[in-house]
């Protein structure tokens, strides 16, 4: 269901000097159909984005191991943007001695802050503006947090404001920065999942709870 723009990925990739790119297809990645060994995401895999599409990490997890092993790569770069899928593939490297070291890369955004997605390709102008929503409800759960709000109220603030904007919620919560429980002072998390129309948006962002009030 994601667009699927090749030749401008590829131009992407030769304005920023890329030399090499890995472009396998499915009977190459799974070249005896689906897996029959599978890599299980853990109990982060069947919160938040693992709940609303159960069975997903697993299948993400998966094919980036395959395609760790099939690169060798000394470093791996995931967007911030999908923040649940960062935190699975770090803890997946380190539990299975992957020897590769992954770098979170801070979500790119267009001029009026909404984070960059194929997704968003699939907004109306009206759904787009409306999309500035998301951007704000993170503005407004920094502000929280700044002014010395715990995470519960972070999170009453932020549903109170995409309530008040009318935009379906799938969740609007506060987890640590390993997206277990949020710590009471300290570096936390600030994750979303909306929908405008028939497009699901993700975004987040990082917190610092515990700051005076």
């Amino acid at each position: 269901s994601y667009p699927r723009t090749f030749e401008a990925d590829l131009a992407a990739c030769r304005s920023a000097g890329v030399d090499l790119v890995l472009a396998p297809t499915a009977a190459v990645v799974y070249p005896d159909g689906d897996p029959l060994v599978t890599v299980d995401p853990g109990e982060l895999g069947t919160v938040l984005e693992g709940a609303a599409r159960p069975g997903h990490f697993r299948g993400v997890l998966t094919v980036v191991a395959k395609l760790l092993g099939m690169t060798r790569p000394d470093v791996t770069m995931f967007g911030e943007k999908d923040y649940q899928q960062l935190t699975l593939v770090r803890r997946m490297t380190r539990d299975l001695d992957l020897g590769v070291e992954v770098v979170g890369v801070p979500t790119a955004r267009a001029d009026d802050g909404l984070a960059l997605s194929s997704r968003n390709a699939y907004l109306s102008d009206d759904e787009r503006r409306t999309a500035l929503v998301v951007p704000a409800a993170l503005e407004v759960g920094r502000a929280a947090a700044a002014s010395g709000a715990d995470s519960a109220a972070v999170e009453a603030a932020v549903a109170d404001h995409l309530a008040a904007n009318g935009v379906p919620v799938d969740y609007a919560v506060v987890r640590g920065t390993d997206l277990g429980p949020a710590p009471a002072n300290g570096e936390a998390r600030l994750l979303l999942a909306v929908r405008v129309g028939s497009v699901r948006l993700l975004d987040n962002c990082r917190l610092v709870l515990g700051a005076p009030a």
